[in-house]
């Protein structure tokens, strides 16, 4: 049950953290390599990721959450659910940041509709 309030509380802080940002649909990604499906569907971003979200339409779900130090560490089965995408990875840590906030992990892939 503990975990599950985690969880819930982790997302409850992202989502309010967000909800100030007047920007939408804006994310920009960096990573040291890329790699795009044929279809374009999905999308695979390897080393050093780094993404910044400018608005408050994610969620997100992991089977883990922690603060510390004003970030918040998701880990375990993590995705992070978009309008239009989901992106999966097994580590991220969220930073808040006057421009909205920033994911930091090693991998992820990102499963567009």
């Amino acid at each position: 049950m503990k975990l599950i309030k985690q969880v819930t509380l982790s997302a409850a802080v992202l989502l309010s953290a967000l909800s100030g940002f007047t920007s939408a649909n804006e994310m920009e990604i960096t990573a040291k390599s890329q790699e795009i499906s044929p279809d374009s569907k999905l999308h695979t971003y390897t080393g050093n990721v780094r993404i910044a979200f400018a608005n408050g339409n994610l969620s997100t779900k992991s089977s883990h959450a922690s603060f510390q130090n004003g970030k918040t560490v998701m880990e375990g089965d993590v995705e992070i659910i978009l309008s239009n995408a989901v992106a999966k990875t097994e580590r991220v840590t969220f930073i808040p940041s006057q421009q909205g906030l920033i994911a930091k992990m090693d991998k992820v892939t990102f499963t567009y509709q």
